[in-house]
């Protein structure tokens, strides 16, 4: 059983063991506070629920302020608004306003609850409206004063008769905001955003140059409500996917390990179509993108007894040369507009959460980079903590919703010898459309060790960035990947080693880089 299963399996577990009876010393062990914030997560959905969290929150504050809400008994009359799925909303909102001792007496372990809700994440959510969750995060961010100013704007904005509301600590922003629920001057739409309304918060955001909340908030709804489409759009196929989802799984396999000469192939095809101008991407220098750069130096053995088994069978070593690439990688990439983003050392679960954030943050760009240089083994490589990340999850976070129709190029800098302890490989079952317009360049071909340059840095780095500094406005991204590996194949180490690159691609349209400045 994998990890993250055996994870699934334990956390339910202990959800299940939560009682009734428990919710009274819940709450007593909550203050005014977090009592606030954690009806706001679970009556705010919808309207009848938020006007009874409001004025039981509004009573409470005259009696319960800064001390224990023991007795408030807000929880247990949530059990009769969501009676299949209260264990479960409970422990995430609990898991989202950081109320760890609690979390800790139900019998949780903090870092299990953090991998599983990702409640840092403010627009991602897996019980919790993802609409509350972003909101809850905007009033973590404001400072009284401009909450205070929020809701100054917003009640000035929609006066009415008897609803004016008497409470005036804007330090409990989300009281506020379950008012304007219930009044329907804000909505938050299905459970994935669809119809939600939430323009008179982007307007006071934009004009107060409050970008990042504005961003949070469309963020929000719009991965959601594309996630919520593209599930509609898969329905048509989804019987025979499920019939057949081994052969399109080995399908895709065998797409990903296409060598460089088919794609050689495939790109002189696509030349004699004689494709126009308009059928490149648009990658403009003052918008091209991130380039994210992983760079993992030193490793140690991941202590954790259940992930022992995933550790390589000798310890891995320092890549001294490696910042030889990380510097060569940003000082190219950036002459063409990609903003770079340097990372070092991460354990496998800091690389995949890196990676998830710069796509999050790339759905205002018009194309994105990640580069990994790491050790690796056949299909994976390697956090700091030798536990191994397979490239297949790579490549499906790196194509998820934020990026359709946008160009990425991942680029992996590790040896692929064929010592992986995993055993289970993830191949998600998805639309193949979903893995378009990636282009895949890698150092070795399966099997094989990739060669690095203690001094001056690897041999497939520094010959890509030779070419991309040389070609990289003027010709195909495919096309200087040719270039590289006939420059790498051509190079001979001190005992005669030799070298392959592998590349893959599923674009759509000639991938240029933007002109450089």
């Amino acid at each position: 059983m994998s990890a993250s299963r055996h994870q699934g399996l334990n956390l339910i577990s202990k959800l299940n063991n939560i009682h009734v009876e428990d919710l009274q010393y819940v709450e007593q062990d909550l203050c005014y506070y977090e009592l606030v914030s954690l009806g706001f997560l679970l009556f705010g959905d919808e309207r009848a629920n938020a006007e009874f969290a409001l004025q039981k929150l509004l009573i409470l504050s005259n009696t319960h302020k800064g001390r224990s809400c023991g007795g408030a008994d807000l929880l247990t009359k949530y059990i009769s608004v969501n009676p299949r799925h209260w264990r479960a909303q409970l422990v995430e909102a609990l898991s989202i306003i950081g109320a760890r001792r609690v979390l800790r007496k139900l019998g949780f372990d903090w870092n299990e609850l953090h991998q599983h809700y990702l409640p840092h994440i403010g627009e991602l959510s897996v019980h919790v409206h993802p609409l509350l969750k972003a909101l809850y995060r905007i009033c973590e961010r404001l400072k009284p004063a401009q909450a205070g100013q929020l809701v100054l704007r917003v009640n000035e904005q929609h006066k009415g008769p008897g609803e004016h509301l008497r409470f005036y600590d804007f330090a409990y922003l989300e009281i506020f905001l379950l008012d304007w629920l219930s009044r329907r001057i804000i909505t938050l739409g299905d459970r994935v955003a669809n119809g939600a309304d939430v323009d008179v918060l982007l307007e006071f955001f934009k004009f107060n140059d409050m970008d990042a909340l504005k961003t949070l908030l469309l963020e929000t709804i719009v991965n959601n409500a594309d996630s919520k489409r593209m599930r509609n759009n898969e329905h048509i196929s989804a019987d025979n996917a499920t019939a057949s989802s081994g052969n399109n799984n080995k399908y895709f396999a065998e797409k990903n390990t296409t060598t460089m000469q088919s794609d050689a192939n495939a790109s002189t095809s696509v030349r004699s179509c004689d494709l126009t101008i308009n059928e490149r991407y648009e990658v403009r220098h003052e918008s091209a993108g991130i380039i994210l750069i992983i760079n993992q130096l030193n490793f140690h053995e991941d202590p954790d007894p259940a992930l022992k088994k995933l550790l390589p069978k000798k310890s891995l070593s320092s890549r001294h040369g490696s910042n030889m690439d990380k510097d060569r990688l940003k000082d190219v990439f950036s002459l063409f507009g990609y903003k770079p983003k340097v990372f070092e050392d991460l354990t496998h679960l800091e690389l995949m959460h890196r990676i998830r954030e710069t796509v999050k943050l790339s759905f205002q760009f018009d194309s994105l980079i990640v580069c990994i240089l790491s050790h690796g083994t056949e299909g994976s490589v390697y956090g700091s903590n030798s536990i191994p990340v397979e490239i297949s999850e790579i490549e499906h976070i790196i194509t998820g919703d934020t990026l359709v129709g946008k160009p990425k190029l991942l680029i992996i800098q590790a040896c692929q010898k064929d010592e992986s302890p995993i055993n289970e490989r993830h191949k998600p079952n998805v639309e193949p459309h979903r893995f378009s317009d990636l282009v895949k360049a890698m150092s070795t071909v399966p099997g094989y060790s990739a060669m690095r340059h203690t001094l001056e840095g690897t041999w497939f780095i520094q010959e890509l960035c030779d070419a991309v500094n040389r070609f990289g406005d003027r010709r195909h991204i495919v096309d200087i990947l040719i270039a590289v590996n006939r420059k790498v194949s051509e190079r001979r180490g001190n005992k005669n080693e030799i070298m392959m690159p592998i590349s893959s691609y599923t674009l759509r349209k000639f991938f240029f880089l933007p002109p450089r400045k």
